[in-house]
């Protein structure tokens, strides 16, 4: 004979929309695995991929840029949007492929009209915090 369990209708949406807020996590973190990150570099320099779509580089707990960014498969789109001596113009895009290996994160260049933002970004090497 099957056991059978009377859920309350209010119970059971909540444990839908639970399964339903899990699920979507998991499925946006395999799209953006950078999403809500934090990688270490030389000298003190911290790289930290917001839960949202913003990157931080700090030094030494400053702010040194601040950028958005998009993932798409191995490709990662940068466009600073904080002006400063250490940004670019907030209107210049720049397209890099993304490596991740064993906790290390590589950047190689597709395509920055902003020389110097992509000779920095493509220099990285970052380990995993």
């Amino acid at each position: 004979m099957p056991l059978l369990i009377n859920f309350n209708p209010m119970k059971k949406m909540g444990f839908v929309s639970a399964i339903i807020v899990v699920a979507v996590m998991a499925f946006n973190s395999a799209i953006d695995p950078l999403k809500n990150t934090k990688w270490e570099g030389a000298n003190g320099l911290l790289v930290y991929f917001t839960p949202s779509d913003t990157v931080k580089l700090m030094f030494n707990d400053k702010l040194l840029s601040s950028a958005l960014y998009k993932v798409k498969d191995s490709l990662l789109t940068w466009r600073d949007f904080i002006v400063s001596d250490a940004t670019c113009d907030t209107s210049i895009r720049g397209v890099y492929i993304y490596h991740i290996k064993e906790d290390i994160l590589t950047f190689r260049t597709i395509s920055d009209r902003c020389e110097d933002r992509a000779n920095v970004i493509q220099t990285l090497v970052l380990t995993k915090k």
